[in-house]
């Protein structure tokens, strides 16, 4: 797995037009970890699946809690404060919390146990994105993954 080759899927993926609101919305609807939907997103176009998306989710639980979630917080809380100093700041944040969200994706690299996708590539997302693990109804996961994996077909893994 290489965790270079996710981070340029992973901003190629998600500046596709209307896939961050979609995944913005997931996050704050429902607590969906948007960087795992798109390590599950970049697997299945490696022809991958993870053993154990639970064992994923464990892997960057702590990081996401303390360091990634804090910093997301503080950036938002800064957003409305028209002081100069405030919003250099809320950018610096804004930059921090990127590089969190990529060394998330390298502990996902490394914790990963793939297996073979069995010919669906698209169940990673399938399997994670799904009413079991969220508070969405079936349909509202249906169309999110509609959306998401008609912009899959247009990324090059």
């Amino acid at each position: 797995m290489d965790a270079k080759a996710l981070w340029k899927f992973t901003v190629a993926f998600y500046g596709r037009p209307g896939v961050a609101p979609m995944c913005l919305s997931l996050q704050d609807k429902c607590g969906l970890d948007v960087n795992l939907l798109l390590f599950l997103a970049w697997l299945g176009l490696q022809d991958k699946a993870p053993h154990s998306i639970s064992a994923l989710e464990e892997a960057v639980k702590a990081w996401r809690e303390n360091v990634i979630t804090p910093l997301r917080t503080t950036r938002r809380y800064l957003r409305d404060d028209p002081s100069v100093g405030v919003q250099a700041l809320r950018e610096q944040l804004k930059k921090d919390e990127l590089v969190a969200e990529r060394l998330e994706q390298e502990i996902l690299v490394a914790a990963v146990e793939a297996i073979p996708a069995n010919q669906d590539r698209t169940a990673p997302m399938r399997a994670y994105l799904s009413p079991t693990r969220f508070d969405l109804s079936q349909e509202e996961c249906n169309e999110a993954l509609r959306f998401l994996i008609g912009n899959l077909a247009r990324v090059e893994a």
